[in-house]
């Protein structure tokens, strides 16, 4: 207890730059949960200028998606998409799904930037958004090059891309 008889303040997280935290105080309950489900309705839209590099503090929705992103839970979704995706080009699928596999070539000369990619988002260091936002795109883009590639080494080269983004800026 403090000197004035009130407890003492918990001290906030400490800020970084760049980083995507929106204040406790402009959570007003309702408007809160109604921006994170529009932006989960929005996710791909959003995802897509996080990824071509949008500011995320441009719009709350943008916001409320980089830090949807950026959580544990989602990196370990990402990650989990990532070792799913070379399972079913080992061909671990059984015959009969409707699921579009991918390139199993692709997959198999990407995959020391897929380890990589695995591992930094299982570091528990924090990502940027941008990052974040490619590795979502292209994991869930059946026309994209996991599925569909459009040349030898197109799917490692987006890989490096979205990894090097993931590093947040300084």
């Amino acid at each position: 207890m403090s000197v004035t008889g009130q407890h003492p303040r918990p001290s906030s997280p400490p800020a970084w730059p760049g980083a995507v935290r929106i204040p406790q105080r402009s959570r007003p309950g309702w408007r809160w949960a109604r921006c994170a489900l529009l932006a989960r309705w929005h996710a791909e839209a959003l995802d897509r200028q996080l990824a071509a590099g949008a500011n995320p503090w441009d719009s709350a929705l943008l916001a409320m998606r980089a830090q949807q992103l950026t959580t544990a839970r989602s990196r370990r979704q990402l990650a989990g998409g990532l070792a799913r995706a070379q399972r079913d080009a080992a061909g671990e699928l059984s015959a009969l799904t409707g699921v579009v596999t991918p390139d199993r070539h692709e997959v198999a000369a990407a995959a020391c930037e897929i380890a990589a990619l695995e591992r930094r988002l299982g570091d528990g260091e924090r990502v940027d958004p941008a990052g974040a936002a490619m590795l979502r795109l292209l994991l869930s883009d059946a026309d994209g090059p996991l599925y569909d590639p459009v040349g030898p080494g197109s799917l490692a080269r987006h890989l490096r891309r979205a990894g090097a983004r993931l590093e947040p800026h300084v």
